[in-house]
């Protein structure tokens, strides 16, 4: 009887055990959760990234110490948000900003009365004048002003981004809607290039010196040409490799002052071109660069 009852308890355990061995087995596959995944049909577009400063929510309210960053704010549709810019900030003609200055000199004081998100500038800052306005919590976001026109893309994309911020497009591709408005802006730039045929070309500053191949003028130009100065940075005339097709020149420049230089006057003589463009166009990289096109065609 004793063995029943022993060999009886001994089931009953056995079906316990493998009872509670069943809802284990059966629990596993609800321990892999899909809840952890991230959805990245909702990433949100901020925090993000603008001119290398991390922004926790959209610019709503900004200062513009560079003429190049207000003309390129106003293109992409947020003249409303700037309360302030600088001295030389004349374009577009009706902006109404409050006057702060300039890099080289801005009224701290009236930017922290305005009370700005950030200020945007294309110069760097001094290290005093960064430092007070971030202790009043102001972003300071410099731009890297381009020197090619890919750079030409990334100033729209970085200034961009400090409003539009990172959005989620085409399911799981993930995109900067800013990367498509600086792509718009280069295309429209290129655009317009092909009204225009340089062949071969030197730039001439207003202090007679000519762009390199690494400088924007050239990156400009180049759409419709080729700089015959190879050579990086602004150098003296002499420094180009060959007789340019085209003399093109700042047009602070008269004829009197191409042909006084003995570089400059010898490529006139040898047959050169001149046009002269307004400077302001690579000065302040925006969609006006385009209309240096217009001026040369």
């Amino acid at each position: 009887m004793k063995r029943i009852l022993k060999k009886s308890l001994c089931l009953v355990l056995c079906g316990a055990l493998l009872s509670g061995c069943s809802k284990n087995d059966t629990s596993v596959p609800g321990e892999i959760s899909v809840s952890n995944v991230v959805d990245t049909s909702t990433v949100a577009p901020f925090p993000a990234n603008s001119c290398g400063v991390r922004l926790e929510k959209s610019v709503e309210k900004a200062v513009s110490l560079s003429p190049a960053a207000t003309e390129i704010i106003c293109e992409l549709g947020y003249k409303d948000t700037l309360v302030g810019v600088s001295d030389y900030c004349d374009y577009p003609a009706d902006i109404t900003s409050k006057k702060v200055g300039s890099t080289e000199n801005p009224n701290l004081d009236e930017i922290l009365n305005l009370k700005p998100d950030v200020v945007f500038t294309l110069s760097p800052l001094s290290e005093r004048e960064i430092y007070t306005l971030n202790q009043a919590g102001v972003a300071v976001l410099t731009a890297v002003p381009p020197t090619n026109m890919e750079g030409y893309s990334s100033l729209y994309k970085e200034i961009a981004a400090a409003f539009v911020g990172r959005e989620r497009v085409e399911g799981e591709k993930e995109t900067e809607k800013a990367v498509q408005i600086g792509a718009k802006a280069r295309s429209e730039i290129e655009n317009a290039a092909k009204s225009v045929k340089l062949e071969s070309f030197v730039y001439v500053t207003s202090k007679l010196t000519v762009a390199g191949s690494d400088t924007f003028e050239s990156a400009v130009l180049s759409l419709s040409g080729e700089n015959a100065c190879n050579e990086k940075g602004y150098v003296s005339a002499d420094k180009a490799s060959a007789q340019p097709k085209y003399i093109i020149a700042d047009s602070a420049l008269s004829a009197d002052d191409l042909a006084g230089d003995n570089t400059i006057g010898g490529y006139i003589s040898g047959g050169a071109e001149v046009r002269f463009v307004n400077s302001a166009a690579f000065e302040r990289p925006s969609a006006r660069t385009a209309e240096v096109f217009k001026e040369l065609s």
